[in-house]
């Protein structure tokens, strides 16, 4: 079955509304409409991410951050989700696009931002730990759907990953701030992987210098 590509939102709802009633299977709901049951499928992520807003005709590009595309391949390659479940998570027009992602990935081809060529994503804004504990257990609550709760409190996705990453592995204490504190005072799990190299740079630096000193009382004494 070939299956038609041009379908008005009301369509897509009456066949959306059709498979969410449990009345129809997806290949009776799929024939009526003489599309394909993975047609249907992207409808319905598309509705329950964007509601009915998901399912109208959109002449523009949707937007994706790179971080998002390598976290969606990276859970399907290490089979933690599914291509549909991956594209429910990650609010993804459908299971073609991921695949593009994915063949682009193990061929060694770059992935980048679907946002006019740029791979630069929206900065994020500065936020208080009470902000941060709220946004971190609003995605929670919603599945982990990160690029809804970024837009919904204006923080970027990045953020939100990471501050969902912390409180998860520590807590209220992962999301207060570190800013001012000294990294050799910090806890080392909570640093990132640049600040684990600033550490031991710093470490050896200090090391060298401990050296230095011991050398110069030496020569001294002699």
């Amino acid at each position: 079955m070939s299956g038609r590509t041009n379908f008005t939102w009301k369509q897509r709802l009456e066949a959306v509304e059709m498979c969410l009633s449990g009345d129809y299977s997806y290949i009776t709901v799929a024939k009526k409409f003489n599309t394909r049951d993975s047609t249907l499928r992207n409808w319905i992520s598309s509705y329950k991410n964007n509601g009915v807003d998901g399912l109208k005709e959109s002449h523009t590009w949707r937007k994706y951050p790179l971080e998002l595309k390598l976290a969606a391949v990276n859970d399907h390659l290490s089979r933690k989700f599914s291509l549909s479940e991956c594209c429910d998570k990650y609010n993804i027009s459908s299971r073609s696009v991921l695949c593009k992602w994915i063949s682009k990935y193990n061929s060694g081809k770059e992935l980048k931002a679907t946002n006019g060529g740029s791979t630069r994503m929206k900065a994020g804004r500065k936020t208080t730990s009470e902000e941060r504990l709220e946004i971190a257990l609003y995605a929670i609550e919603h599945g982990k759907n990160y690029s809804a709760t970024a837009k919904k409190y204006n923080v970027s996705y990045q953020q939100v990953y990471n501050w969902v990453k912390k409180y998860l592995s520590k807590g209220e204490n992962g999301l207060k701030d570190n800013h001012g504190k000294r990294i050799e005072n910090r806890d080392k799990a909570e640093l990132t992987d640049a600040e684990k190299a600033e550490l031991k740079l710093k470490e050896a630096e200090d090391r060298i210098r401990r050296l230095e000193a011991e050398n110069f009382m030496l020569k001294k004494l002699h």
